[in-house]
């Protein structure tokens, strides 16, 4: 996303909707797939135009019904009080970026079911649609039913007991609300899910080799995605738990020296970094912060071009870097780190910063919280 690598729609309801580019792949295939073979076989009189017409509405409203479902999702969440940052649609789907994980596991179920209820109400739509028209314009009758049942199985695919899907969500939210513990219930949830994920590998693969290998194929790769998108969000599941409890005070590396802004890359690595072992460090003077230097940023310049290269040009501005107070609790801190994307936080204490959390710390809580775990 940071490299605008999808198309933005403009925005329903206040929330952006943008297209991946990966998405065009998914949409030229499914109608080619209507156009040129599902929609001749079953209805053989049509001309070609109206194969291509109606298979191109067909994929554009089945698309809309993505849209849709991603909709309900996105309003349960703005209702609980927690921010959409977008919706995508992409080459798997769909999916809503959120700005937090639900701190409630009600709010979890109501987000979870609120897609699939959304589907089976549009299928009920065009199912309407197909009793009104199949007697007097085929194509639409035949656009409609096939609407119906593809969200029919979209909601009923999407509750599938697997995380990250609906229903594995569905689970999480029963586990998490019968045990209290968010953690556990993710694991149970992941687990599921990857499981899920390596059945729809092997049935992928058993299919490319018996029937056709492109479904086969298409199969293999979303089991594939649904595999390890379970276990990155059992990854955040830990880091959110291990940073639960603790305030931004306790997760800070609070010793930051402030070096001036004109001082050359080779010094600040020779004399300030290396033998004192930070890991970043503030620039500014009297007092005032413009930026933060990390080892990081140094790698990114040539090191032939350290000696006559200042720290200003390679530190990442001020104003870029999201800010936290010394008492915001650990799932504060973690949310504007997300947002930020940078992987720094700046804890200011007035108008002084008093300190830095990294990510590198937080993912080190979070390591040590795996390891401890029974």
């Amino acid at each position: 996303m940071l490299m605008k690598s999808y198309v933005n729609l403009g925005k329903i309801m206040g929330i952006p909707i943008g297209i991946h580019y990966s998405w065009f792949i998914i949409f030229f295939l499914i109608t080619a797939t209507w156009g040129q073979y599902v929609f001749p076989w079953l209805y053989p009189d049509w001309s070609t135009p109206v194969y291509w017409i109606v298979a191109l509405c067909t994929s554009l409203l089945f698309f809309a019904s993505l849209i849709a479902h991603e909709l309900a999702h996105s309003l349960v969440a703005v209702r609980r009080g927690i921010e959409v940052k977008e919706i995508t649609l992409f080459i798997f789907g769909g999916a809503a970026r959120i700005s937090r994980e639900a701190t409630v596991a009600s709010t979890e179920l109501l987000m979870a079911v609120a897609g699939p209820v959304s589907s089976v109400a549009l299928a009920g739509v065009f199912a309407l649609i197909w009793l009104v028209s199949r007697n007097t314009l085929e194509p639409l009758a035949a656009m409609s039913i096939y609407l119906c049942w593809v969200n029919l199985a979209l909601a009923a695919f999407n509750m599938l007991p697997g995380f990250p899907l609906d229903g594995g969500r569905v689970l999480r939210s029963i586990i998490w609300w019968r045990s209290g513990s968010y953690r556990k219930a993710t694991r149970v949830a992941t687990l599921t899910g990857q499981a899920f994920g390596c059945l729809l590998i092997l049935t992928g693969l058993a299919i490319g080799v018996l029937v056709y290998w492109f479904s086969g194929a298409w199969l293999a790769l979303l089991g594939g995605f649904l595999f390890a998108v379970a276990w990155v969000s059992y990854r955040q599941a830990v880091l959110r738990d291990s940073v639960q409890g603790l305030t931004a005070r306790e997760l800070m590396t609070g010793d930051c020296q402030i070096v001036p802004e004109q001082l050359t890359i080779e010094t600040v690595v020779n004399q300030y970094l290396l033998p004192a072992g930070h890991r970043c460090l503030l620039v500014g003077e009297w007092g005032r912060v413009s930026g933060v230097v990390t080892m990081q940023d140094t790698k990114l310049v040539p090191k032939r071009r350290w000696h006559i290269t200042s720290v200003a040009e390679t530190m990442t501005p001020a104003e870029k870097i999201g800010v936290v107070f010394p008492g915001d609790d650990g799932l504060t801190v973690l949310e504007r780190m997300q947002e930020g994307g940078i992987g720094l936080l700046l804890v200011v204490s007035g108008d002084r910063v008093v300190g830095v959390i990294e990510q590198a710390r937080l993912l080190e809580l979070s390591r040590v919280s795996s390891k401890s775990e029974v």
